[in-house]
């Protein structure tokens, strides 16, 4: 079997362990935070608004990493990875901790801007959602790559586009809160569907052992 074959092997290894959706299932409580948290605001102000979904969020994965533990690998198994596949994911860690600390800065240096007028986002209110997308986007790509699960790119693209549709919306008059709860509630809708879509069927191709083995 050639280098080309076993990295094949893999690709296809890893993803049959890990690309079981429940990490789908996570980026949609994220996201639906996005578009429920401006409704929220309103009554409990834009800083908890926010928090109130961090005990959510944690609760959801901690059911997500139940489920893999008493459900999914049960059927699936644990696999070792080569170094290829480890270097890999420290390399997502390494740039999703970059971006994250960019996309802080950025914030921060735009709000402070703002604050003190000496930054006008201009650009027909489009700056922020331009620069949420693309760092949306970037995410989502390095995540596609490092995991190879093209779908990531699609949501990638599908939730880079959503804070410009909602800008777009909110300008006409057409939403509220510049159209978040729409854009981000219709894609967290999509992700989860895929995501059950995608447990659910891992699940039926993989059915317990009738006789499993004894450790």
């Amino acid at each position: 079997m050639s280098d080309e074959d076993l990295k094949a092997l893999e690709r296809r290894t890893f993803r049959t362990a890990s690309d079981d959706g429940l990490w789908d299932v996570l980026i949609a409580a994220v996201f639906s935070m996005m578009a429920l948290a401006p409704l929220l605001s309103g009554s409990l102000g834009d800083l908890w608004s926010s928090a109130i979904f961090a005990p959510i969020l944690l609760g959801t994965y901690l059911v997500i990493r139940a489920v893999r533990k008493q459900v999914v690998i049960p059927r699936i198994g644990i696999v070792r990875f080569g170094e290829d596949r480890r270097r890999r994911l420290r390399r997502f860690s390494l740039v999703m901790l970059l971006v994250n600390v960019v996309a802080l800065l950025l914030g921060l240096a735009a709000a402070i801007g703002v604050q003190r007028g000496w930054v006008d986002l201009g650009g027909g209110g489009i700056g922020y959602p331009l620069t949420l997308g693309m760092v949306i986007l970037i995410g989502f790509s390095v995540g596609a790559y490092a995991a190879s699960i093209p779908r990531y790119y699609l949501y990638g693209l599908m939730l880079a586009g959503a804070p410009l549709v909602g800008e777009w919306l909110w300008q006409r008059d057409l939403a509220t809160h510049h159209g978040y709860p729409i854009v981000f509630g219709a894609a967290a809708v999509i992700i989860l569907v895929t995501g059950i879509t995608r447990f659910f069927t891992r699940l039926r191709g993989h059915p317990l052992p009738q006789d499993p083995a004894r450790v």
